[in-house]
């Protein structure tokens, strides 16, 4: 056989530019050191797992051992979900001034598949979509895949990263698609209060564009003056998608089942609704053995394992204010809620520091402490930290910030 034909590599050039931010950062950008005299604290991930503190509950447990024993699940199910899966996401977050049925649920691949199918459903190549800055960074590859165009808006750091509404507006076009919130956030551990999500709506309804609201963090809030609100309940009109999962809540971030729920009012969703649907029959549906146990997650872990969940998230949100307040040179935002927390970098205080990606770079080949640089998420100048670690690991990180930025203060 002549070689020589086989010279010509296929390129597909629309996948090309598709990258993943934090996974680039975790997988080829940052090299974690071979050898170093300190031993490694990763706190890169939202991993709320037995080794980090936290273990599931009993009914978790007892769900996927009896969906393994039965042996009736190993088989496919409806593309969109299992109905019994699907009936369990009903009685869970239905209400009767937000009810929504089975068939308004398509179980996904995790919240990340939730993400795609709605973002697949509803956009066509040319449109675009805001998203907030900072934000969770898999719309990024999501938007680059589709040929649709990302549009940011900003939150503050200086109010507790509440939503910058003017530079919502000034991105909308004929164009835009939806806006995307994310209550409470992932990277930035805040939680709207009930009247800035109704400024938020306000807003949607004003331009006809409607919301997706990435709710994966559903009911994740540990401040008692920034209770979780839902948007499916502060405004029951508008049409609306929100995300979910049992990845963080639950704490089984690898078992990857989540689910997109079609607030279809008004019948504004139905062509979105029937896209998903189809989409649902490519890619197909997650585990049939987690959308099983997902019935008895749903049904019967209590309501004190999510209490003692929390506890934990804001005596670590506590923990991790304590220990990086006061050091010059960083300022961290208290987090309210979800598992993460912003630190702010200023970098006038540092004499060889070039930015986010530069200090968490050093930061990690120095002190071998691995942080996310904000450029993960759209922004600048900060990084974040996951708080779902021990106090003791947290208050490490600390020791070891602090001794990073005394070594690096301008003479």
């Amino acid at each position: 056989m002549d070689s020589g034909k086989w010279t010509k590599k296929p390129v597909a050039s629309a996948r090309s530019e598709v990258l993943n931010p934090i996974r680039t950062t975790l997988e080829k950008d940052f090299k974690i050191p071979e050898t170093h005299d300190k031993n490694l604290i990763n706190f890169t991930l939202g991993e709320p797992t037995k080794a980090n503190g936290y273990p599931l509950p009993d009914e978790t447990k007892e769900a996927i051992i009896e969906a393994v024993e039965s042996e009736k699940y190993n088989g496919y199910t409806h593309s969109s979900g299992h109905l019994d899966a699907r009936q369990a996401v009903v009685d869970k977050y239905s209400t009767e001034e937000a009810p929504f049925d089975k068939d308004d649920v398509v179980l996904t691949f995790g919240c990340s598949g939730a993400q795609y199918t709605v973002f697949s459903a509803m956009c066509e190549p040319g449109d675009n979509v805001l998203v907030p800055r900072p934000g969770f960074p898999l719309c990024l590859p999501i938007t680059q895949n589709l040929g649709v165009e990302l549009r940011y808006y900003d939150l503050d750091p200086e109010d507790e990263f509440s939503i910058k509404l003017d530079t919502v507006e000034s991105q909308i076009d004929d164009k835009t698609k939806f806006i995307l919130v994310v209550n409470p956030s992932n990277p930035c551990g805040s939680v709207f209060s009930k009247e800035h999500m109704e400024d938020i709506i306000a807003l949607a309804e004003k331009h006809q564009v409607p919301l997706v609201a990435d709710e994966i963090y559903y009911g994740f809030s540990y401040d008692d003056s920034k209770p979780f609100h839902s948007f499916a309940h502060v405004n029951t009109e508008i049409p609306l998608i929100t995300f979910g999962a049992i990845s963080k809540t639950y704490c089984v971030p690898g078992w990857r089942l989540g689910w997109a729920i079609v607030y279809n009012r008004g019948g504004y969703f139905d062509n979105i609704l029937a896209n998903m649907q189809k989409l649902a029959m490519i890619w197909l549906h997650p585990s049939s053995l987690v959308q099983q146990a997902l019935v008895k997650i749903l049904r019967d872990v209590p309501e004190s394992y999510f209490e003692k969940t929390k506890a934990k998230l804001k005596e670590a949100s506590d923990k991790a204010c304590e220990v990086l307040t006061g050091i010059r040179g960083v300022k961290p935002v208290r987090s309210k809620g979800a598992m993460y927390m912003m630190v702010l970098i200023e970098h006038d205080e540092f004499e060889d520091i070039e930015d986010d990606v530069d200090f968490c770079k050093k930061l990690l080949n120095e002190q071998n402490a691995f942080v996310l640089p904000s450029t993960c998420f759209f922004a600048k100048n900060m990084f974040r930290i996951v708080l779902c670690h021990p106090l003791e690991k947290i208050e490490e990180l600390g020791l070891r910030i602090n001794e990073f930025c005394e070594n690096h203060y301008k003479k």
